[in-house]
């Protein structure tokens, strides 16, 4: 594949039916449902709840249905970086075995993990090896984002319906970048991912302390975390997650995101309002030391 974000859209196209619902997790990677629209299918979300974004078992059981043809995960997850536990990936999978659903186990910051934590896959759970595939990308796992390079593993019947929709939009990833990414994997040791992860590990330590230090919260600070982010609630601040991402950039030069673009859209819920932001960790740890500076200055 192209990248993940292309197997994520070639497995949803190839698998999902105009009706079909797919349960998704929110907040979630902004390309999720556009995905799930394009194949006509309908997006049912759950809501994971802040500070440590863990999964509401009610509230899962209550999102699938006869019509349920495919569930999204993400661990670590995106934008939050919760990792899954065991037991949350037990009920994802009673619940796929229970409604005949395909699982998609999107684990492309899967050796990007820190505060103790351990990647858990989807698939090795009893009954999940035939109904689950995982996405992955070389771009997240070697800090390589421009170089466009993912991959879908699972069932030969499956994998073979999103080879037939890649064949039909990229056609192909590049081959030189293909070879490339071959060669990294073959000779990187565990070491390289070791040292990535404390890197950072050591840059949410930073930036927690500093965010906490102006009265912010920080979340998943007390649970397995890891990926490219961080998340706090910047709500002490009076202020929502847009207008102070606007204002942290002008008044602070720091960047970012708001987390309401990380859910679906509230338009019938003119009060909802989101005071969550996203702030990027995978960065040289200068980097963050200036934006912890530029922070608490």
């Amino acid at each position: 594949m192209t990248s993940g974000t292309e197997a994520l859209y070639a497995a949803i196209m190839a698998i999902c039916d105009p009706g079909d619902e797919v349960v998704l997790f929110e907040p979630f990677f902004p390309w999720y449902l556009p995905c799930v629209r394009l194949a006509g299918a309908v997006a049912k979300t759950v809501t994971l709840k802040e500070p440590e974004f863990k999964i509401d078992p009610d509230a899962l059981r209550a999102a699938f249905s006869s019509k349920t043809k495919m569930v999204v995960c993400n661990s670590p997850h995106n934008p939050t970086g919760h990792v899954l536990s065991h037991d949350e990936l037990e009920l994802i999978a009673s619940l796929c075995k229970q409604h005949d659903v395909i699982a998609v186990f999107d684990e492309v910051y899967e050796t990007t993990l820190f505060s103790g934590a351990q990647h858990k896959r989807l698939c090795v759970v009893d009954g999940m090896a035939q109904r689950t595939l995982n996405i992955g990308s070389a771009g997240k796992i070697f800090n390589l984002t421009g170089w466009r390079i993912g991959w879908v593993t699972g069932p030969a019947d499956l994998v073979a319906g999103c080879r037939a929709i890649h064949g039909y939009t990229t056609f192909s990833a590049a081959t030189p970048l293909q070879a490339g990414i071959a060669a990294a994997l073959d000779k990187e040791s565990d070491g390289f991912y070791e040292d990535i992860s404390a890197v950072f590990s050591a840059n949410f330590a930073k930036l927690s302390a500093a965010l906490q230090s102006l009265g912010y919260q920080v979340c998943c600070i007390d649970g397995e975390v890891g990926g490219y982010f961080l998340v706090a609630d910047i709500s002490s601040s009076g202020m929502d997650g847009m207008t102070f991402a606007k204002w942290l950039a002008k008044e602070k030069g720091v960047a970012c995101v708001p987390l309401q673009v990380f859910y679906t859209p509230r338009a019938n819920d003119p009060d909802w309002k989101c005071s969550l932001v996203r702030f990027a960790i995978c960065k040289e740890p200068a980097t963050i030391d200036t934006a912890c500076a530029k922070l608490i200055q």
